[in-house]
C-alpha cells in the first residue's frame, strides 16, 4: 500500500466516507496507538499522528513476524508463514488502495452540491452547430455539439462556478475579485478574465485546455485531492497556461503534457478586441530583433542555443504566414533549425 493511498483512506475516514469494512480496518489501526497519542491533538499535529500510525503499522507487522517460534518451525515452513502473512496484509492494502483510486468521485461545484434544482440552469447543445450561452456576468460560452453546461441561476459573491461536459470555448468577463472555475470530470480550470477552450475526448480519459488570451491554472479534479480555491495560485499539482499554450491531462496516468498549440496565433491587445498589429517586414535586421518581434507577437519564448546566430542579419517579408512558416523561412536564410520543446521554441545551428 502506498503512503498516498494510506493518507487518502484516513482522510475518507475523517470525512465519514468510508465503508463499514474500511472503518473496521482503520479503527484497528488507531487501536495500535497509545491513548496519550490521541489526546488533545492540535491541527498542526495531525500529520505527525498520521506518521506515527504509519510507523506503528509497520512495527506491528515486523513484530508479528518476530513472534513466530523459529525453533519449532522448519526454515521453509517459517518462510512460507511469513510470506503468507505479508501477502495477506499486502492484499488487503491493495484492495483498499484500488477502491480509493478507482472509485473516488470528481469534485463538484458548490452550487451543484448545495443549490436546489430550481437554482441550477442546464444547457445542452443538441444541434449540429456551435451554441452560444450568455451568463449573468456577461461571460460567453460557445458549446460544441453534444456538449452540456451547468451553471447557477446566480453566481455567489466570491466565486463563479460552472460544470462542463464535452467541448466549450469560454470568453470570461474580467473580475479579479470573483475567480471563474470550470469543472469537468478530469480537471478544474481557474481563470480571472480570459478566453480558452476545454475539451474532453469521447472516452473521458483525457481533457485538453487551450488558452487564447489571458492566463489559466489547470489542476486535476480528483475529489479529496482537488485543490482549495484559496490555494489555486500556489498549488503544485496543476499547470499554468498562457496564450498559445495547451495542456492535455491524462486521467488514467494523473499527468499533464503541456506544449504549444498546433497553430499559434498573434496575441490580442489589452482591449481584447483586436489582434496586435506588428510589422513582419525586415531589411538587414539582426536575428535577435526578429526573434524578439515574434516573441512579442505570439507570447512564446524563444531560446537560441548557438549564440553565433545572433550575429546574423535577416532580410525578408514574413507577413501573411503562420508562425511555423515564418520560422521555416527565417531558419533557412540563416542556416539554422528549430524545435518545439514544451512551451518553448529552440533555435539551433545546422550540424
Amino acid at each position: 500500500m502506498s503512503r498516498e493511498a494510506f493518507h487518502l483512506l484516513l482522510e475518507r475516514y475523517l470525512q465519514n466516507k468510508c465503508t463499514d469494512e474500511e472503518k473496521e480496518i482503520i479503527e484497528k489501526w488507531y487501536g495500535m496507538l497509545d491513548q496519550q497519542d490521541m489526546q488533545d491533538i492540535a491541527p498542526a499535529q495531525v500529520k505527525a499522528l498520521e506518521q506515527k500510525l504509519w510507523d506503528r503499522i509497520h512495527e506491528n507487522a515486523l513484530a508479528s513476524e518476530s513472534e513466530i517460534p523459529i525453533r519449532k518451525l522448519k526454515p521453509a515452513f517459517r518462510l512460507s508463514m511469513i510470506l503468507r502473512t505479508a501477502a495477506a496484509m499486502i492484499a488487503s492494502f491493495i484492495l483498499i488502495a484500488g477502491y480509493l483510486f478507482f472509485s473516488t468521485e470528481s469534485e463538484k461545484p458548490e452550487f451543484i452540491k448545495s443549490a436546489s434544482a430550481n437554482d441550477i440552469n442546464s444547457t445542452a447543445n443538441d444541434t449540429g452547430k456551435p451554441l452560444i450561452v450568455k451568463l449573468e456576468d456577461g461571460s460567453l460560452v460557445t458549446l460544441q455539439p453534444n456538449a452540456m453546461l451547468k451553471y447557477p441561476r446566480h453566481f455567489s459573491k466570491s466565486v463563479r462556478e460552472v460544470s462542463l461536459d464535452g467541448e466549450g470555448f469560454f470568453e470570461i468577463s474580467k473580475n479579479p475579485l470573483r475567480p471563474f472555475l470550470v469543472y469537468n470530470k478530469n480537471v478544474i480550470t481557474r481563470v480571472v478574465g480570459t478566453s480558452f477552450i476545454v475539451k474532453t475526448n469521447s472516452a473521458a480519459t483525457e481533457t485538453e485546455v487551450t488558452v487564447k488570451t489571458g492566463k489559466v491554472i489547470v489542476s486535476p479534479n480528483s475529489g479529496s485531492l482537488s485543490f482549495k480555491i484559496d490555494g489555486l495560485l500556489t498549488s503544485g499539482k496543476g499547470v499554468v497556461l498562457t496564450p498559445n499554450q495547451k495542456t492535455v491531462y491524462n486521467a488514467s496516468e494523473n499527468s499533464f503534457a503541456t506544449t504549444l498549440v498546433d497553430k499559434p496565433l498573434p496575441i490580442v491587445t489589452k482591449n481584447n478586441k483586436q489582434t496586435a498589429k506588428e510589422s513582419y517586414s525586415f531589411n538587414d535586421i539582426r536575428v535577435a530583433e526578429v526573434l524578439n518581434q515574434l516573441q512579442k507577437s505570439y507570447g512564446i519564448e524563444f531560446t537560441v542555443e548557438d549564440k553565433e546566430l545572433y550575429n546574423y542579419t535577416f532580410t525578408g517579408d514574413l507577413s501573411e504566414q503562420n508562425l511555423y512558416s515564418q520560422l521555416d523561412f527565417l531558419c533557412e536564410s540563416i542556416q539554422a533549425t528549430y524545435e518545439v520543446k514544451g512551451t518553448k521554441i529552440i533555435i539551433k545551428g545546422k550540424q
